[in-house]
């Protein structure tokens, strides 16, 4: 009991600290691109710092692959300390790069090299959704799983937090907006302190003999789980990053200090309510949970946008809690539904790899998406479409499930 507690505390904190420096950058922008993106047209500033947002999450299969490896071939432990190690660096040193009207093309040149290194070290991170399950009950694994999701979104919580602090204290505009970077070098080493503490996954112990080469084991032997995997992930991610960042953008000029607050609190609700959906999928099965969740996505998407654009405060609060139930019900119980699909010498590729590809080509991409149909439309509410195709992956993809015994 005493380890199973170390390695809750541990992973939520350090996932947390590791999520809130990923998201300083989706929080910031619309500062990050003007101060190295500058451009005439505010919209075509902030597309390129999105399409550099984007950019670190096509980085993140090379990490899931590459933590993969070492996830599975030398442990759990390993690959997630490395992986901690470089968010911390990649992280901190945004904080001290010039603009781009001090160096030029450099600014912009290394702000890209920091954020690939960021999504190859979140690639990594993905692994610890797995770790903890490996530590679970049976009976108690969709909650777990959802520890993770919750830390993440605890990070885009303190991060929001702290820029609002930074706001308030500071001239956020031309020097504020690095304070957050630079807490997170401390909240790093604290980070990396945990996971060096940390033992092994008694289930990774277990094994035999590691493979020699867990990723081409995992496409030789495990092709269907994977594309499955891959496809139930895509809703998550694309649900979460709209919320978390591209919300942001959608309201950007519709009273900012309210939409903050509400964001804040909504944020913890949706903590909240995946903690709770996780516990009723471990109840009532996890594909019951997620078909629920991918439904109301596509009923919902188009209103809750609209709602978004309104300006009214009161359908702004409305929407958001329409939007992060169907949020919350598709996080809860998705870490746990992937693990299963997976033997444990090929997990951490598997999850890893999967999870990472969707939010890669779905979820990273989505705030750019969505910015790129309002640009050729014209139409705001518009974007929510992509939202909709999204969860009609999903949909297809969890009906491919024939064992009842992954459902």
């Amino acid at each position: 009991m005493q380890q199973i507690t170390k390695v809750i505390l541990s992973s939520l904190i350090c996932n947390t600290l590791l999520w809130y420096d990923h998201m300083l950058f989706g929080h910031l922008i619309s500062v990050i691109g003007s101060v190295f993106f500058p451009s005439d047209d505010q919209l075509v500033s902030v597309l390129k710092a999105f399409g550099v947002f984007a950019v670190g999450f096509l980085m993140r299969p090379i990490g899931a692959a590459i933590f993969g490896h070492i996830g599975d071939k030398h442990g759990r432990r390993a690959a997630l300390l490395l992986s901690i190690i470089l968010m911390t660096l990649s992280t901190a040193l945004i904080a001290f790069v010039p603009g781009y009207q001090e160096i030029g093309i450099l600014a912009s040149m290394l702000v890209v090299c920091l954020r690939l290194l960021q999504g190859v070290s979140l690639g990594g991170e993905a692994g610890n959704a797995p770790f903890l399950i490996e530590h679970a009950p049976k009976n108690k694994r969709g909650f777990f799983g959802s520890i993770e999701v919750l830390s993440a979104i605890l990070g885009s919580v303190l991060s929001l937090i702290a820029v609002l602090i930074c706001k308030k204290v500071s001239d956020f505009e031309s020097w504020g907006w690095r304070l957050p970077f630079v807490f997170s070098l401390a909240m790093g080493l604290i980070s990396i302190y945990m996971r060096y503490i940390l033992d092994e996954s008694p289930e990774y112990k277990r094994q035999k003999k590691p493979p020699e080469l867990p990723l081409k084991e995992l496409f030789n032997g495990y092709k269907k789980p994977f594309l499955i995997s891959v496809g139930v992930d895509i809703v998550e991610n694309s649900s979460l990053y709209i919320y978390l960042v591209f919300f942001n953008v959608l309201t950007s000029t519709i009273n900012t200090y309210f939409n903050h607050i509400v964001e804040i609190l909504n944020q913890i609700a949706l903590g909240v309510l995946t903690i709770l959906f996780a516990i009723l999928s471990d109840r009532i099965g996890r594909e019951k949970v997620m078909k629920f969740a991918f439904v109301t996505f596509i009923v919902v998407s188009y209103p809750v946008f609209s709602m978004i654009l309104s300006g009214n405060n009161l359908l702004i609060v409305i929407a958001h809690a329409l939007f992060i139930i169907p949020i919350a019900a598709s996080l809860g119980p998705v870490s746990a539904f992937m693990c299963k699909l997976f033997p444990t010498k090929v997990r951490y590729s598997g999850f890893s790899l999967s999870r990472n590809i969707a939010a890669g080509f779905f979820g990273g991409l989505a705030p750019f998406i969505c910015t790129t149909i309002i640009k050729i439309t014209g139409q705001e509410a518009l974007a929510s479409f992509y939202m909709i195709f999204c969860a009609l992956i999903g949909l297809i993809a969890i009906s491919q499930i024939k064992d009842r015994s992954l459902a």
